[in-house]
């Protein structure tokens, strides 16, 4: 009996094996054939939509490429009001550092950790469409966003569970290169907490967008905004408005810009942004971009 069982479970175990290795070898050969037929076609795709999977603060439609590990380390800093006590903001600093990886092409997996707050963040981000034109013609490209983070900071005399310290945000990416030196993105998201301070909505919607145009061959010019709506914002927070500049160096992107937030990712982004441009409580921030291929 326990020998019918144990042919019969390595009979199974071959069958699954077979079937998930049919599975993948069926997957391979529609990809080549669907990278055939683009070839055939005489399509041309859409490159360097964005300089960055980053537009400033919130993500582009780029993604890592295929066996690339991206290190970004981003900066943000105090108010530049604050005068030179602070020296413009510089004395203060809030800092994120995480790893994108490129599974494929169009499938990046990423995680990072940042000061503020001392949150973690697991990422994935999915290309579904890539721009392209001849005889196979797409005018956008579209990229799927899907982000979870947990809050670790400990405050006195507060006990959190896990789950109450836990958010999580979706978001879609349109974008559209119109030439060589202009490209467009509409970005809608949505940001849900877990936790949140009483009279204060657990779901935040936003449809943002943003734009980048080239100066020279190296230098971009970026901006990026996420309007917030009065019924559905946490009180006293203000749209995160963003402009910067993306500087390529080789295997380096380097961005710096101003913005009225000092948000790394998105849940202090739509939550936590109450500074205001027009009483010049902007912040000064920069990411660096290191790009790895293994």
């Amino acid at each position: 009996m326990k020998k019918s069982i144990l042919v019969l479970s390595f009979i199974s175990f071959v069958s699954c094996f077979t079937l998930v290795y049919a599975q993948e070898l069926t997957v391979e050969q529609l990809m080549k054939q669907q990278e055939a037929e683009e070839n055939a076609q005489n399509s041309e795709l859409a490159a360097a939509t964005f300089e960055s999977s980053r537009l400033i603060i919130g993500h582009s439609i780029e993604t890592t490429k295929k066996r690339n590990l991206d290190l970004r380390i981003s900066h943000r800093f105090g108010r530049v009001n604050d005068g030179f006590y602070d020296f413009f903001g510089l004395d203060y600093a809030s800092m994120r550092f995480g790893f994108d990886y490129g599974i494929t092409d169009r499938l990046t997996v990423g995680i990072g950790r940042s000061t503020w707050d001392k949150e973690y963040d697991l990422l994935g981000i999915y290309k579904i469409l890539r721009q392209s034109s001849g005889k196979r013609n797409m005018p956008v490209s579209l990229t799927a966003m899907a982000k979870g983070m947990l809050k670790t900071i400990k405050i006195p005399n507060q006990e959190r569970t896990f789950s109450e310290n836990l958010s999580s945000t979706c978001q879609l990416l349109v974008a559209r290169k119109f030439s060589r030196y202009i490209s467009v993105q509409v970005s809608p998201i949505w940001l849900h907490c877990n936790l949140v301070p009483e009279n204060n909505p657990n779901d935040i919607f936003s449809l943002g967008f943003g734009g980048s145009v080239r100066i020279t061959k190296r230098v971009r010019c970026n901006i990026e905004f996420y309007p917030l709506f009065s019924d559905n914002k946490f009180e006293n927070t203000v749209p995160p408005l963003s402009i910067g500049f993306d500087i390529q160096t080789g295997g380096h992107v380097f961005q710096v810009f101003v913005s009225n937030t000092i948000a790394n990712n998105e849940r202090v982004m739509l939550t936590q942004t109450t500074d205001k441009w027009g009483k010049g409580q902007i912040h000064i921030g920069f990411n660096i971009l290191r790009a790895f291929e293994l």
